[in-house]
């Protein structure tokens, strides 16, 4: 009897230690892999050592291998992360926006966008015109002239050319300030090159781009359905 609970002991611990590993293959986020190859391994380790009579130490030491090498790049990370300082904008961009990134990776994407304070009446896009850069409103207003005629204004936290950058193509609406705002501008071309480079930050810039584009068709419908709702005041 006690064998038998032993064993189902040693089987629950080899699913646990399969499952965490297959979990660990379908995380996008590296970080979140490694931990999970760290508990993965240390439960294979455990294993190969108590469930036979002698133990499997080529298992049990290639197992532990594993758990050395993703720990010390965990250790590696949270040290690199903890030595990056960021303004109160970019703090602000960071956990809003690109909280899915490493504070390395965050400042990659940084490091190829200017900063732009724009005056009222400046004209970002202009529609079916091609479209070098795209923008992050960090504050003021802009109006998007939509080419059926709609008009939308768009507050800071909206992402302008992002239809240009996700389907490269020329810009789909003229978008012009309404006031003072400064933004973030990256050039479309070093913002691809970067994704290419690292596929973490193409997901999470394809996820956040995503996520405007839907936000702006839901606010466009709604206008056009109700023209008298209040602008969105900004945050």
């Amino acid at each position: 009897m006690e064998e038998n609970s032993l064993a189902v002991v040693f089987y629950v611990l080899y699913a646990i230690a399969f499952g965490s590993s297959l979990l660990a293959f379908m995380m996008t986020s590296m970080q979140k892999l490694r931990m999970l190859i760290v508990f993965s391994s240390t439960a294979y380790a455990i294993y190969y050592f108590y469930y036979l009579d002698d133990p499997l130490w080529l298992d049990v030491l290639s197992e532990l291998a594993l758990v050395v090498v993703n720990g010390f790049m965990l250790v590696y990370l949270a040290w690199s992360n903890s030595r990056i300082k960021f303004n109160q904008r970019e703090q602000y961009l960071y956990e809003h926006e690109f909280a899915d990134l490493t504070r390395v990776e965050f400042r990659q994407l940084l490091k190829i966008s200017e900063w732009h304070l724009e005056a009222a009446g400046f004209v970002y896009t202009v529609a079916g015109q091609p479209l070098t850069d795209i923008y992050y409103l960090i504050s003021g207003h802009a109006e998007a002239d939509l080419p059926d005629g709609g008009k939308v204004t768009l507050p800071q936290g909206n992402v302008i050319g992002e239809v240009s950058y996700r389907l490269n193509c020329p810009a789909s609406a003229t978008v012009t300030s309404l006031d003072a705002c400064m933004c973030l501008r990256w050039n479309q071309d070093e913002l691809r090159a970067l994704c290419n480079r690292n596929e973490n930050i193409k997901r999470v810039v394809d996820n956040v781009l995503s996520s405007h584009m839907a936000r702006k068709l839901s606010v466009s419908d709604d206008e056009k359905d109700t023209p008298d709702t209040p602008q969105v005041e900004p945050v």
